[in-house]
């Protein structure tokens, strides 16, 4: 276990420190590129934590239009909401890119929270911020704009990122799945920034070529 959780990160460092028999307690899993991992609707008794790739975590409608809820990447966790009742799964949870995942079963999950406060306090606090965000998206969702969101998303994803300009890009296909428009509509606001070459899009990949000039262009939106 320790070979696989060696970059620093918090939720990493609080499994190494847990007794010895529960780390053992551990499964190890690998996924390809668009395997699913977790379906909607369907139970799963574990509580996962991402170590190597990313995850698109969504849910698609009867009618087949799909909305993006999140990207996870390395020491994102997920399972934590529907673990206690054992509730089915609200989203669906797919792997973008080749995935090393982490599970450990409800029961020892359980035994590990009770006896240990340093991991309990922070999945209360990481909650607590995925909580926010969600409740500052409902917002913005109702009181903004489409480009206003299509423009802070990208400076918040680019902000996040540890990678430089050159290499930053975003999928336009998550864009339109994350607000649960039409293509049409993405392309409409990102046509308008790409021709005052404020970004780039390139077979369906965006890249941000001004972040400056896209963060005034939020502003404008904005009232």
């Amino acid at each position: 276990m320790k070979d696989l959780l060696n970059d620093g990160n918090e939720i990493y460092r609080l499994i190494m420190l847990s007794d010895p028999w529960k780390k053992d307690q551990w499964e190890v899993l690998n996924y390809k590129e668009n395997d699913i991992i977790c379906k909607h609707h369907e139970v799963y008794p574990y509580f996962y934590v991402l170590i190597e790739g990313e995850l698109n975590i969504y849910h698609t409608s009867e009618k087949g239009k799909t909305y993006s809820q999140s990207v996870y990447k390395s020491g994102n966790y997920f399972g934590e909401l529907e673990i206690f009742d054992k509730m089915p799964y609200i989203c669906e949870i797919k792997a973008l890119s080749r995935v090393k995942l982490i599970r450990l079963p409800k029961s020892i999950f359980e035994k590990w929270i009770e006896a240990d406060n340093a991991i309990t306090l922070y999945l209360l606090k990481s909650l607590c911020r995925s909580s926010y965000k969600l409740s500052k998206k409902a917002i913005e969702d109702t009181l903004y704009s489409l480009k206003f969101r299509i423009c802070d998303y990208l400076i918040l994803k680019y902000k996040d990122s540890l990678l430089d300009l050159n290499d930053f890009s975003i999928s336009k296909t998550l864009l339109s799945e994350r607000f649960v428009v039409t293509k049409r509509s993405i392309n409409r606001i990102l046509k308008e920034l790409s021709d005052e070459n404020y970004i780039l899009v390139d077979k369906g990949i965006i890249k941000i070529l001004d972040l400056s000039a896209i963060e005034k262009q939020r502003e404008k939106e904005r009232f």
